[in-house]
């Protein structure tokens, strides 16, 4: 055998399944504990993997959450259809399916851990930046196409949608968690018109 050849089959082979499976186990682990409970040994544990495979590639715990959330939870898009009403619809919906979804803990516990750990809220802050960044640029686009004049206030459009989301699924009793589900289209479409209307675009045409 020669050197290279030593050295190509030196040490383990990398496993080419183990992010996918140590995502699945950390935004599972994270949307039920919060930061308390999200260990590198309890998401090796619950992806059936060794802490050393966590540490080799995720050097800290912050590094591994700011990753699980932007593979497994709310990934910040591109939404650009060529159609402002498309793209808020398209967000507004994806804001929905994270908030609803089998991990929607991980909101919850995303705005306190953030509020209390200076750590996390450093760690996450280039994906919550990309998110917002990423919202805002479906309304400059939409400027630029002429959808809007240039007074809008891309944050305010942002808030109006996500906001009202938010608010509708997190004020909404678990008794007509159901029904809310059902009519999330009516819901979605009610809420992007009247948006429009409120900056002005003429839903008409």
């Amino acid at each position: 055998m020669t050197q290279g050849q030593a050295s190509v089959t030196r040490g383990r082979p990398r496993d080419p399944g183990l992010e996918d499976r140590v995502f699945d186990a950390a935004i599972a682990l994270y949307a039920e504990t919060g930061w308390a409970g999200f260990s590198f040994e309890a998401v090796a544990r619950r992806a059936g993997v060794g802490k050393a495979g966590l540490y080799s590639r995720w050097p800290t715990r912050p590094d591994l959450l700011r990753q699980t959330l932007e593979a497994r939870w709310l990934t910040p898009q591109r939404f650009d259809t060529g159609s402002l009403k498309s793209d808020l619809t398209a967000l507004a919906r994806q804001i929905f399916g994270v908030l609803t979804g089998p991990h929607a803990g991980a909101s919850r516990w995303m705005t306190v851990d953030r509020a209390n750990h200076p750590g996390i809220r450093e760690a996450t802050a280039p994906y919550a930046e990309a998110a917002v960044r990423q919202g805002r640029a479906i309304v400059r686009r939409a400027i630029q196409r002429g959808e809007l004049p240039d007074s809008v206030n891309p944050g305010l459009v942002m808030d109006l949608v996500v906001g009202a989301v938010t608010n509708h699924v997190g004020t909404t009793p678990a008794s007509l968690r159901g029904a809310m589900l059902a009519k999330m289209d009516d819901f979605i479409g009610d809420l992007v018109a009247t948006v429009l209307r409120g900056v002005g675009v003429n839903l008409s045409v």
